[in-house]
């Protein structure tokens, strides 16, 4: 019983790094991404362009704020804090992504297969592209079109 106890340890501490690799693979979670994103609306943030984890560590969003002051937002993952903030007036284009069409793309995107976040963008031709990690922790790459924020193509790499 010894025995089979001290094999089981080497099996249990590689289970536990692992998670801790998974955890810090620059992704989120989608409720530490909700999290965030109701931290950049605290900001002023309503429409958003691009949301992306930059070194693992800061969460970058690019939008604008009802007024048409387009954001460029610098957040630290582990509370939110925003760690770098510039502005510039521009008006807010037809097709940015309010609030809750940047949530029903990430739902649909979840729908489709995504487990954890990693990046979003949005184009002025209408496409909406969300990278991030499946079930298996593999890269899956989501398309969305802009009107109806329906998947219309789902890659694995």
């Amino acid at each position: 019983m010894k025995t089979m106890h001290m094999l089981m340890m080497p099996m249990v501490l590689s289970g536990g790094l692992s998670t801790a690799v998974m955890a810090d693979d620059g992704s989120l979670s989608p409720g530490e991404l909700e999290s965030l994103l109701a931290t950049a609306g605290e900001h002023g943030v309503t429409h958003y362009d691009d949301v992306a984890i930059d070194d693992g560590n800061r969460l970058e969003i690019e939008g604008w704020r009802d007024d048409g002051w387009q954001l460029d937002l610098d957040m630290l993952i582990r509370d939110g804090s925003l760690v770098h903030e510039k502005r510039r007036q521009d008006t807010t284009p037809d097709w940015s992504l309010n609030g809750e069409e940047l949530r029903q793309a990430l739902d649909n995107a979840r729908d489709a297969g995504m487990q954890r976040f990693a990046e979003l963008d949005v184009d002025e031709q209408g496409h909406v592209d969300i990278e991030g990690y499946d079930a298996q922790n593999e890269e899956i790459d989501i398309r969305l079109e802009r009107n109806g924020l329906t998947v219309t193509g789902v890659e694995h790499d």
